[in-house]
């Protein structure tokens, strides 16, 4: 029997102690080591989580060769630089959501993992969700007809103090919050034909707040809002021919969701448990499609996360009011 994968955390902050227990809770890893811009962070952290080794220098947690597969928990902004180093160090990464700030830093990284023979995913946990993913089989099935619209909106106006104000670290209300109602969009219609977005952005390109339509034709539409300025209520829905779905509690988390398909049909609820914090599925399924050899997971590859980026890319071009490029089709 093959030792369990040793897994590393990048970064320290709240994403990173949000999931430490869950990489705990996954059976087929063994959380092994940590890295801060600090050692004093980095031992900290250790300490509170139970990690064994704590390094206050990235690189050397890269070197260390009882690391298999790298977390990197940083701010959005330093993402592809960390990712870069640890992929030429020869380690498979896991990256926070969003990715990376643009796609063009996500294509470069995607040839990177492929040129190095390493796994690479965004770790959009949403899509590894169990109540999501047994949404998504509902769908497959037929359970609400032909998709036909998606609309969802993620919202929390965080405290001035957050990195999600600081626009050199890769903050915003588009890369934290609005990557979830967009992913759910590509997921359940692709990328779309013609993208509008409207919103506000700072003097320094802070995007603060963002609507966006996107458009797929024959009927077919999505929405998704997202904010800085106030809360957005985190619910979405998808629509179809015969009926539709609501989650009616933050889409990216749920535990349940209702099927409805009026005027005639039984109303139902489906109710799927939550493992751990709800990152206990991505880390598993990582950790198998390593094992398999498999350098992307067939439920959330590359280019599937490089497409909500463009999209992303697209609608920053509009918010900042740049003329080369007006929407798609």
């Amino acid at each position: 029997m093959s030792r369990r994968l040793g897994w590393a955390v990048v970064g320290t902050g709240g994403i990173s102690r949000t999931t430490a227990g869950d990489l705990h809770q996954t059976e087929n890893l063994d959380l092994v080591a940590v890295a801060s811009r600090t050692i004093d962070n980095a031992a900290e952290f250790a300490a509170e989580f139970e990690v064994p080794r704590a390094y206050g220098d990235y690189d050397a947690l890269f070197d260390d060769d009882d690391v298999d597969v790298v977390y990197i928990g940083t701010p959005i902004a330093t993402h592809a630089d960390l990712a870069r180093r640890a992929l030429l160090a020869g380690k498979h990464v896991l990256v926070e959501k969003a990715f990376t700030t643009t796609a063009a830093e996500a294509r470069s990284l995607a040839a990177l993992a492929a040129e190095r023979g390493r796994f690479l995913m965004e770790a959009m946990w949403m899509r590894f969700n169990p109540a999501f993913r047994r949404m998504l089989d509902e769908v497959a099935a037929g359970a609400i007809g032909d998709v036909r619209t998606v609309q969802a909106g993620f919202g929390i106006p965080f405290p001035p103090s957050w990195n999600i104000w600081r626009p050199e670290l890769g903050g915003g209300a588009l890369l934290d919050m609005g990557v979830y109602p967009l992913t759910l969009a590509h997921l359940m219609l692709g990328p779309p034909e013609i993208i509008r977005a409207t919103g506000e952005l700072r003097r320094d390109g802070l995007d603060v707040t963002a609507s966006v339509f996107l458009r797929y034709g024959e009927g077919r539409f999505a929405q998704a809002l997202t904010s800085l300025a106030g809360f957005v209520n985190p619910v979405a829905t998808v629509g179809g021919t015969e009926g539709f779905i609501a989650f009616d509690q933050p889409f990216m988390s749920a535990d349940s969701f209702r099927v409805e398909t009026p005027p005639d049909g039984e109303p139902r609820t489906v109710t799927v448990p939550l493992e751990g914090a709800g990152y206990v599925p991505m880390f598993r399924a990582v950790g198998e499609a390593i094992a398999e050899g498999r350098l992307e997971h067939p439920w959330r590859p590359l280019a599937e996360t490089i497409a909500v980026l463009d999209t992303m890319d697209e609608v920053r071009r509009q918010l900042t009011g740049d003329p080369r490029r007006r929407g798609r089709g």
